[in-house]
């Protein structure tokens, strides 16, 4: 009974570390997301989405984002790990052995299977006793056995300050992680608006369609009319049909890519569908820094710049820690006995002091070091590349922004003077100074003006977004805090 005691008050010690706070754990990394773009309530299906409230249902739903946070979790608890090694460690070790009894000459050795397990005298006959008092075996006829109960603690008193050239890595990952998260978070959320106003550019795209379509439409009857009463030819009208029917399978597509661009909008954000009106409130300035300012941002802000300078301190760290393989080591082990059979004769507790110095290892502390500077010089290659994309990056995006505002200034030009020229056809035509064609012309690069105009407006906002992106600002700039 005493002994499946302590068996149960060790099972008890175990099960005290098992639970863990799941939410918890979560909000190690939500708390970091939500700092950003914090969360907003999600609308209701006839209230309409603004791009900070599709922003925020992204940063809340996207399981991305949850991935990269559990890797940052991960990177904590490695810390954890590392900060373990300058701690002791108690144990509980309950052991029950059971072998052979021997017999003869081996009754008196000390190995094993001769533990110096006697035959046990008992009074002056020579019978199998059932305790003897060395080894601390009892005797049950052919077999031995011994319980023991000990209380085991070790810590490292010293180990080449690898322990903390472990610790300082692990905390670079813990920032490197972070940093990998927070660019996730831009890299998304930058993904969320595009499709955003991809759908915008689709439903204004289809809007310019139906009206164009419904122009058309009244033209051809009015020219069927025409025709009826002799004032207009066959041509004519087919002229105008066929211009209709074309606008018509233009509006078709349109349609199709509305509710496409929807549908992948809802898998963004999380929703199972966006049939919300969306509102383009997102302003782009009109003033803004040069572009060496914004260069300078991303080299100070970019996330993905930024994990990876923590990479290469956590490598730079690594390497201290293999080379501190070639040191002595030092550690001791304590055990204090809570039972033992013949407690009374035997010894009640022991320590042992463990000193290691490596003296031939095969090669293995120098391939561990040469790995450790062969990872380092990656870390500084990849960092010299990140750096350079970002760079590139701003660069790109600065000038595509300055591209678009210049063609949405010759654009707007083009859609008055291709208004205008419609108006000078129809009074031309109602004059007899024009034919159909040249109405339906005019209609055509009307139309034409307009979807491009709009979609260049559409364009030079997505261009700021990612001007924002390649410094690592969206989140500051494209979310508003409530």
């Amino acid at each position: 009974m005493k002994r499946l005691a302590w068996v149960a008050l060790g099972c008890a010690l175990l099960l005290t570390g098992c639970a863990v706070d799941q939410q918890q754990e979560v909000n190690l990394y939500r708390q970091i997301l939500n700092s950003n773009v914090p969360p907003l309530p999600e609308p209701g299906p006839q209230d309409p989405l603004s791009l900070d409230t599709a922003l925020a249902l992204t940063n809340q739903n996207n399981e991305q984002l949850g991935l990269r946070g559990e890797d940052y979790v991960q990177a904590l608890i490695n810390k954890n790990r590392a900060v373990a090694a300058f701690l002791p460690t108690v144990s509980f070790q309950p052991n029950f052995t059971i072998e052979q009894r021997p017999s003869g000459n081996a009754s008196s050795s000390t190995g094993p299977g001769g533990t110096g397990i006697g035959t046990g005298t008992t009074g002056g006959g020579t019978g199998t006793g059932s305790i003897t008092s060395s080894g601390g075996f009892r005797n049950h006829g052919d077999v031995s056995t011994r319980f023991e109960a000990p209380v085991v603690g070790n810590i490292n008193l010293f180990r080449g300050f690898s322990d903390l050239a472990n610790l300082k890595s692990a905390e670079w990952v813990i920032e490197q992680r972070r940093q990998i998260l927070l660019d996730a978070q831009n890299a998304v959320l930058l993904n969320a608006a595009q499709v955003y106003y991809q759908v915008l550019r689709s439903e204004r795209q289809l809007e310019v369609l139906r009206n164009s379509l419904k122009v058309q439409e009244a033209r051809v009857t009015d020219e069927e009319g025409r025709f009826k009463n002799g004032l207009s030819t066959r041509l004519a009208v087919a002229q105008t049909r066929a211009q209709a029917d074309a606008t018509r399978a233009s509006v078709a597509l349109a349609e199709g890519d509305v509710a496409n661009g929807r549908s992948v909008l809802a898998l963004i954000v999380g929703l199972p569908r966006v049939p919300n009106p969306l509102v383009d409130d997102f302003k782009v300035p009109d003033e803004r820094p040069p572009e060496d300012q914004f260069e300078a941002a991303a080299l100070a802000n970019r996330q993905d710049l930024l994990a990876a300078k923590a990479q290469m301190e956590a490598a730079r760290h690594a390497v201290d820690a293999a080379i501190g393989e070639y040191y002595p080591s030092v550690s001791l082990n304590v055990a204090g006995f809570l039972y033992r059979e013949f407690y009374t004769d035997a010894s009640k507790w022991n320590a042992i002091l463990t000193a290691n110095l490596p003296i031939f290892s095969a090669g293995i502390i120098e391939a561990d070091v040469r790995n450790a500077w062969s990872r380092l010089r990656q870390a500084a290659l990849f960092e010299s590349q990140v750096r350079r994309q970002a760079l590139n990056d701003v660069q790109l995006a600065y000038q595509n922004l300055l591209t678009s505002e210049r063609r949405i200034k010759d654009l707007a030009d083009a859609v008055a003077a291709a208004d205008e020229a419609l108006k000078q056809a129809q009074a031309a035509l109602a004059n007899n100074l024009a034919i159909v064609l040249d109405v339906l012309t005019a209609q055509d690069q009307l139309l034409n003006a307009q979807l491009q105009l709009t979609g260049a407006q559409f364009d030079r906002t997505i261009f700021y977004l990612n001007l924002l992106r390649a410094t690592g600002e969206l989140t500051q700039h494209a979310a508003r805090k409530p």
